[in-house]
């Protein structure tokens, strides 16, 4: 699950122990690595207007990280090159 929040995420010093937060910044807590994962997926169905079958996601949502980018930035680069 990947929750956005708005909150303070910067500090600034401003005496010798004293911290004081400058500014609020949306920030994400990611769970669990699924949820990257899943969240990948539908950015790159978004991008390409093509929809997953739930097979092909779930087979997606097993492998490692970098090789998932990998693999969608292919193929996403092979439908670009199979509409011109």
């Amino acid at each position: 699950m990947i929750e956005h929040h708005q909150g303070y995420t910067a500090v600034k010093r401003y005496e010798r122990n004293c911290f004081r937060p400058i500014g609020k910044h949306p920030f994400k807590i990611i769970h669990n690595a699924r949820a990257v994962k899943h969240d990948l997926i539908q950015q790159f169905e978004v991008s390409t207007g093509i929809i997953l079958p739930s097979g092909v996601k779930s087979n997606l949502c097993t492998q490692p990280v970098p090789i998932l980018g990998k693999e969608l930035a292919v193929m996403k680069l092979q439908i670009k090159e199979n509409r011109k």
